[in-house]
């Protein structure tokens, strides 16, 4: 889907609903996403065999929402460590992509979540993603498609965990079908503020994830709400608005992510509570229109 050509539009990940997208998990996250008004559903493409294209495909057009794409690679594909490997399973995604509509893949596409090496980034690491990112970058654009790279928190990578990092990646990797990609979860813990790192991606922010600071529902936390909307309507992002809260957790990543307790009890009232406070939100701050 598109939604930059439509102004901002709300979804959510599908982990919100189910940890494994097989029928089963599609359906719940399909039908939840679609149940609660939103545009669209963020499907993690973290195994690629044996995805139920069909069934999703079908699921999208029955309750007539779009879908965005994201995933952070396996642990043998982390990209400093097997280039080659890393771009062949990114290939193969944004094929998937294409196939289910979507118009751009992001996420953690240079690397694995939870990968450390208890060091920095070694410039020939860095080196090796711009490379190996600007190489998937053509590949997207063959197909209609562009890439997003995110920033995570320093517990999930050592490669690249703040909006700074993205600029400088962005402009190394010098293909225009690129974009950053922001998280609230993550710049509450990297980031010395929420509109300064906003700001300094400007238009080259394509995506973010609006994730309370403890992975809860939005609104009941630590994350500056106002100054997240008031940078995104300084920049004039017209991209998606996507939700991120962990309630059913994929064990791919759960290593990293570190989600060992409940932090949001009954599932349908986050949902329910935790988009309706980032509507108001976003209404407040005139990012999106208010209702007729």
């Amino acid at each position: 889907m598109t939604n930059a050509s439509r102004g901002p539009r709300f979804g959510a990940h599908a982990f919100v609903w189910t940890p494994e997208w097989d029928e089963a998990g599609a359906k719940r996250a399909i039908s939840g996403a679609a149940s609660v008004g939103l545009d669209f559903v963020e499907i993690p493409l973290l195994r690629l065999d044996d995805f139920p294209i069909d069934a999703t495909t079908a699921l999208l057009a029955k309750h007539e929402i779009g879908a965005t794409t994201s995933l952070g690679l396996p642990a043998d594909l982390h990209m400093p460590l097997n280039p080659k490997g890393a771009v062949q399973f990114l290939r193969r995604a944004l094929e998937l992509t294409a196939a289910l509509g979507s118009d751009a893949l992001s996420g953690a596409l240079y690397g694995h979540l939870g990968t450390l090496t208890r060091e920095p980034p070694k410039p020939e690491e860095l080196e090796t993603c711009v490379y190996g990112l600007r190489e998937v970058a053509k590949i997207a654009a063959d197909l209609g498609l562009r890439i997003g790279v995110e920033a995570l928190n320093r517990y999930e990578t050592y490669l690249f965990n703040t909006a700074e990092q993205l600029v400088e990646l962005l402009y190394r990797i010098d293909e225009d079908n690129v974009f950053g990609h922001l998280d609230t979860y993550h710049m509450n813990i990297e980031e010395k503020g929420f509109r300064a790192p906003i700001e300094r991606l400007g238009d080259r922010l394509g995506y973010i994830h609006l994730s309370e600071s403890d992975r809860g529902t939005p609104g009941t936390a630590n994350v500056h709400w106002d100054d997240v909307f008031r940078a995104l309507v300084d920049i004039g992002y017209d991209g998606p608005l996507v939700m991120e809260s962990f309630v059913a957790v994929n064990e791919d990543i759960i290593g990293a992510t570190c989600i060992w307790r409940d932090i949001v009890g009954d599932p349908d009232r986050m949902v329910g509570d935790g988009l309706a406070f980032l509507r108001k939100r976003a209404e407040a701050h005139r990012l999106i229109p208010a209702p007729a």
